[in-house]
């Protein structure tokens, strides 16, 4: 490889590392050309991008974005799964795969600006999707807000019963 292919290689790279919300750093040992064919078009299906590229380049372009976290797990065959869209989507494909075969491993991940170590993907994974998220959190809101609700509306009809018998017991003396 030339020196200005490399160049180019880091220069994409980084702006994989800058655009993704999510990356997750893959070992690759032990997988054959089959399972990384089939893991590249499940992730290429979940609008994921899968680069595999020499520890090297990687390391440089870590080094210019500032990501010593990325640079300190560069050891063996390495694959970079970027998401651009939801964070959690690499993990879940990773994640299935890897209940699958016992591989790739996961060397590291980083999700909107947050590393985490690899072990750690089983909890990313099995996150229920964002909107199912959004939802959960809309329908406690609704729930507190209906018990409110409630418990002011049954003040005011004990006020409101209370001033009647009170206007009744008048009326009677």
């Amino acid at each position: 490889m030339s020196r200005e292919d490399k160049a180019k290689v880091v220069e994409e790279l980084k702006g994989k590392f800058s655009r993704s919300k999510s990356f997750f750093l893959t070992d690759l040992t032990g997988l054959n050309v089959e399972e990384i064919t089939g893991l590249r078009k499940d992730l290429r299906v979940k609008r994921v991008d899968y680069r595999v590229a020499k520890n090297n380049l990687i390391r440089l372009a870590a080094k210019d974005l500032s990501l010593d976290s990325v640079i300190e797990h560069l050891e063996g065959s390495t694959g970079i799964a970027f998401s651009y869209e939801d964070p959690v989507t690499p993990a879940k494909v990773l994640y299935e795969l890897n209940k699958k075969l016992n591989k790739p491993k996961i060397k590291i991940f980083w999700v909107e600006g947050k590393f985490f170590k690899g072990e750690e993907l089983e909890k990313l994974a099995k996150l229920p999707p964002k909107e199912i998220l959004y939802a959960q959190i809309i329908a406690s809101l609704d729930s507190g807000m209906r018990n409110l609700i409630g418990s002011l509306d049954g003040i005011l009809r004990e006020f409101v019963g209370t001033l009647d018998a009170i206007i009744k017991s008048e009326k009677k003396s």
